[in-house]
């Protein structure tokens, strides 16, 4: 079953898009993310994709009360990154209801740390793998690493590390539809479902990662600028 998972940027406590990452691009949709998530679940939302910018950029998560609340407030998973780097705050989120956690910066500067999470929440964790021209992005994509995708995902397959949210930076935000062909690439490469994030722009364009392989789709300012209704694509 392909799951399409409607994304909530968090900053600064409000519900925001980026254009390709960048802070100085932002769109602010909302000031209650909550009523929002409630919005994604009443449209038929099967899950929810939600990130602490601030945290992702940081390294300090500034929204996890407001992570909390929707935990508590809507009864579909929500899988949640930006900035989660260590075990109490992975926990103290799981116990409050968080289904996923999403690793991005760790499973790139601290491979044993990885390991060591994996070993203990096993399939509650995802890795983010944002890429920029085949090379990783990291620190909320404000850093580009040297290294190249596919070896960054092996590596973290060997750790324990059960699926991969793949998104192609250069597409975030704007509209253009997704990187297929990339997708397409990381997919065959990986051997453990993958979740495709960035690009997407209509129902075609979901349609399209349906034959990618992947396991479901994130989908961010489409549905906050009314370019895809959640209710009919659902």
């Amino acid at each position: 079953m392909f799951e399409i998972i409607p994304a909530i940027d968090l900053l600064n406590g409000q519900c925001v898009r980026l254009k390709q990452g960048r802070y100085n691009a932002e769109t602010v949709y909302s000031d209650n993310p909550l009523a929002i998530a409630k919005q994604w679940e009443a449209q038929g939302g099967k899950r929810l994709h939600i990130v602490d910018l601030d945290g992702a950029r940081t390294g300090l998560p500034k929204n996890v009360a407001i992570i909390k609340a929707i935990a508590q407030g809507i009864s579909i998973p929500i899988q949640v990154g930006g900035g989660i780097r260590n075990f109490d705050l992975i926990k103290e989120l799981i116990d409050c209801g968080v289904n996923r956690i999403i690793l991005g910066t760790t499973a790139v500067k601290n491979p044993n740390l990885l390991g060591e999470i994996c070993k203990r929440f096993g399939e509650q964790i995802a890795v983010a793998i944002d890429t920029k021209k085949g090379l990783v992005a990291t620190e909320g994509w404000t850093q580009v690493s040297k290294k190249d995708t596919l070896t960054l995902a092996k590596e973290a397959i060997e750790l324990g590390v059960k699926r991969f949210i793949y998104t192609d930076i250069t597409r975030d935000g704007m509209l253009e539809g997704p990187n297929l062909e990339s997708i397409k690439e990381f997919i065959s490469g990986v051997s453990v479902p993958v979740i495709a994030s960035g690009g997407v722009s209509s129902k075609k364009d979901i349609e399209d990662l349906k034959t990618t392989g992947a396991e479901g789709c994130v989908v961010g300012k489409a549905l906050y600028e009314g370019k895809i209704k959640l209710e009919e694509i659902v």
